[in-house]
């Protein structure tokens, strides 16, 4: 019945973002493409809850899997607005050389929406998984996670929130001291630490993109005429500029886990002596 419900909201949803995301009368070359990778990625998202089984029965993977699944459809959401804003910039675009470009645009568009099927459905694909019946994650382990991601997503956003470097150092320390304290924390530690790399991947990418499209005017120039005669802060500048800036946080989903695995296999590392010689004196003598 659970898996009923969330294919329903799913598509529901998912409905909403494609109508949204069409980009209707566009000449973009890009548009079609894009169209076919959000319905994919919807069905995706519609079809996974009931292939990975039902969620496991404690309230934290409860909580985990219905927050976490939600916050993938809100990171849909604002990438639908990001295409809406930064991607209309191309909807009647003439280049010198149009067939060329049409053709850069098109394997462009292609290469991306592969990525963005397998991004998303990837992470879907982790927070089914981990929340379900027969991984058996320990409630603690996704807690620790959950909340070693959210620590660091939630301060970096608050010192950048539309992605300008001005305080990098955060973006250098933060997230991975946060990490490797999911790996030291959690008994899982690994698993922890993936949780932390994705939860904190996804709710920074998220807010950020979500805010640089609401607010492209405090977005960095990125591309500027270089004329310094010539106006500045153009409609086409902002949208090139949020457009660029919006990648490197597409790219930190892509790392994101994978930083969680590296630091939460190190951070479990520090306490695995102790942790062995703990089992070892619960075990029974004999």
């Amino acid at each position: 019945m659970r898996a009923a419900w969330y294919s329903l909201v799913s598509l529901a949803t998912g409905s909403v973002l494609v109508w949204l995301d069409w980009h209707a009368g566009s000449a973009n070359p890009a548009v079609p493409v894009n169209r076919a990778t959000m319905i994919v990625t919807v069905l995706v998202l519609t079809v996974l809850p009931w292939v990975l089984g039902p969620v496991a029965p404690n309230r934290t993977a409860r909580i985990v899997r219905v927050t976490g699944y939600a916050s993938i459809y809100a990171l849909l959401a604002a990438l639908t607005g990001l295409s809406r804003y930064a991607g209309s910039r191309f909807d009647h675009f003439t280049a010198f050389d149009q067939a060329n470009w049409e053709a850069d645009v098109l394997s462009g568009a292609v290469v991306g929406g592969v990525l963005m099927v397998l991004v998303i459905g990837g992470y879907a694909v982790a927070v089914l998984t981990l929340t379900s019946r027969r991984m058996a994650v320990e409630p603690k382990t996704l807690a620790v996670g959950v909340f070693c991601g959210l620590a660091p997503a939630l301060s970096v956003y608050a010192f950048m929130p539309v992605g300008n470097l001005s305080h990098a150092f955060v973006l250098a320390f933060l997230p991975p001291a946060a990490l490797l304290a999911a790996g030291v924390l959690a008994r899982q530690g690994v698993v922890a630490g993936l949780c932390a790399g994705g939860a904190a991947a996804l709710v920074l990418a998220t807010l950020t993109i979500a805010t640089m499209v609401l607010l492209p005017g405090q977005v960095d120039l990125e591309w500027a005429n270089p004329d310094p005669a010539a106006p500045h802060g153009t409609l086409f500048e902002l949208q090139m500029s949020v457009g660029d800036a919006a990648v490197r946080y597409q790219l930190g989903l892509v790392l994101g886990p994978f930083a969680g695995l590296v630091c939460g296999f190190l951070g479990s590392s520090f306490t695995r002596p102790g942790r062995v010689s703990e089992r070892a004196n619960a075990a029974p003598a004999g």
